[in-house]
C-alpha cells in the first residue's frame, strides 16, 4: 500500500533552501514532548516568500522516524503520492500556486503534509491509531515521519541572523492549531 498524502492547511511554505528541519523528541512521564522546527515563509506581494522560523508540537506524539533524500527529488520521488483536489495539476504551477495561496490565505503545497492512506500507522498498536495522524514534514535534504493527535504550530520573522535567535528578535508573528 502506497502512502497517501495531503496538504496540511498552513500559510507558510516550507523553504526550499533553509528548510533546516530540526526534530527534538522526547519522553516525559506524563506524554512525549515533539517539536520540529524549520525554515519557512509567506507569499509576499511580489510573489516572493519571505523567512520565516516555524516551529509545530505534536501532541501525543509516540512515533517518529526520519529519513533523508536528495534536494533534487520531491516528495513523489521519495514513495508518496499527493493528494491534490486545488487545480495545481497541468501548466503554470507556479502561477496557479501563488493565485490559490493569495485567494484562500492557505499554501496548497506547503511541504507539510497528512497521510490519509498510511501502511505506517495501520503497522503501529491499535490504541496509536484511533485519532491519531500520520504527519510528514518534507525538508530540503530530509524529512520528518510522525504518528501523532494533532499539532500547533508559531511562527517568527527571520529577518536575519541564526534561526534559532529570531524569537529574541520579535514576538510570536502567528499560531495555529489542527489535525489536518
Amino acid at each position: 500500500m502506497e502512502t497517501i498524502l495531503t496538504p496540511c492547511r498552513v500559510p507558510w511554505s516550507i523553504s526550499p533552501t533553509t528548510s533546516g528541519v530540526t526534530l527534538t523528541h522526547s519522553e516525559t512521564s506524563v506524554e512525549p514532548e515533539c517539536t520540529v522546527v524549520l525554515g519557512a515563509g509567506r507569499l509576499r506581494d511580489d510573489d516572493r516568500t519571505d523567512d520565516r522560523r516555524i516551529e509545530i508540537t505534536f501532541r501525543l506524539c509516540y512515533y517518529v522516524r526520519t529519513c533523508p533524500h536528495s534536494d533534487m527529488e520531491d516528495i513523489e520521488d521519495t514513495g508518496y503520492r499527493i493528494l491534490q483536489d486545488d487545480g495545481l495539476s497541468g501548466g503554470d504551477y507556479i502561477a496557479k500556486r501563488h493565485a490559490i495561496w493569495r485567494a484562500s490565505g492557505y499554501c496548497p503545497d506547503s511541504g507539510f503534509y497528512v497521510a490519509t492512506q498510511s501502511q505506517w500507522l495501520e503497522s503501529v498498536p491499535e490504541f496509536f491509531q484511533d485519532g491519531f495522524h500520520h504527519y510528514v514534514v518534507y525538508g530540503r535534504d530530509g524529512h520528518v515521519e510522525l504518528i501523532a493527535r494533532s499539532f500547533r504550530w508559531r511562527e517568527w520573522l527571520w529577518p536575519d541572523g541564526h534561526r534559532e535567535g529570531a524569537p529574541s528578535k520579535g514576538p510570536i508573528i502567528a499560531e495555529d492549531e489542527g489535525v489536518a
